[in-house]
């Protein structure tokens, strides 16, 4: 439409907007987009469709704003919906956000006579894949399944309170285990350790480097 001129419906968040208010759709979205884009081609004009794609969207970002919109301004006031129902701000309908889970887990931050720490590498696939982390358990909604074995024998003391994180899709809180290692102790498979001036480049992710942090590590 824009740059052929040629009628053609354009919808983007503002254009969407402005047409759930001003048919009042009640459907919730995303589930309201095809019926947001089939009521605004019932208003894409034959002549000038650039023009009218360039102007809706404008009006959107300018006076048919999510929060306190400027009715009062709009050229479509007297037959909008949404206006006229009282209610044009709560257009278009969100669908009510999910709580986010909260999963717990245990971190075993082993550190060695010589100061260095235990790591190993996340599985390739799935949330951090690939990064560094220091040994632990699975994360779990019940907190009962949390329970995990130290990597190695030593002397292992809980650290006070617990290291919270948030994901896109969960809340974590993580208990940390601080555990003394004799010096010479051989890494586990799959794990090595890290030297102190070695661990600011390792590929940590921001909650493990937050769990090292609470277990002393790196202050």
């Amino acid at each position: 439409a824009i740059a052929f001129d040629r009628p053609a419906t354009v919808v983007d968040g503002n254009v969407e907007r402005v047409v759930a208010r001003l048919f009042a759709v009640e459907d919730e979205m995303p589930a309201a987009k095809p019926e947001i884009r089939r009521l605004a081609a019932t208003l894409t004009p034959a002549m000038r469709p650039g023009d009218f794609a360039q102007a809706t969207m404008d009006l959107g970002a300018t006076i048919c704003t999510p929060r306190k919109p400027a009715c009062g301004l709009c050229p479509w006031t007297a037959s909008c919906a949404g206006r006229l129902a009282g209610s044009p701000e709560s257009l278009p309908r969100r669908a009510a956000k999910t709580a986010r889970p909260t999963r717990v887990g245990t971190v075993f931050v082993a550190v060695r006579a010589d100061g260095a720490v235990l790591l190993r590498r996340r599985p390739p696939k799935g949330l951090l894949g690939g990064m560094t982390e220091a040994p632990g358990g699975p994360w779990v909604e019940e907190p009962g399944g949390a329970e995990a074995a130290p990597p190695l024998s030593g002397r292992w003391r809980r650290i006070a309170g617990t290291v919270a994180h948030t994901f896109t899709h969960f809340h974590l809180e993580l208990t940390v285990m601080r555990g003394e290692i004799a010096a010479g102790t051989p890494a586990p498979a799959g794990c090595w350790w890290s030297a102190p001036e070695e661990i600011s480049g390792e590929a940590l992710p921001t909650v493990f480097r937050k769990a090292l942090s609470a277990a002393g590590i790196g202050d």
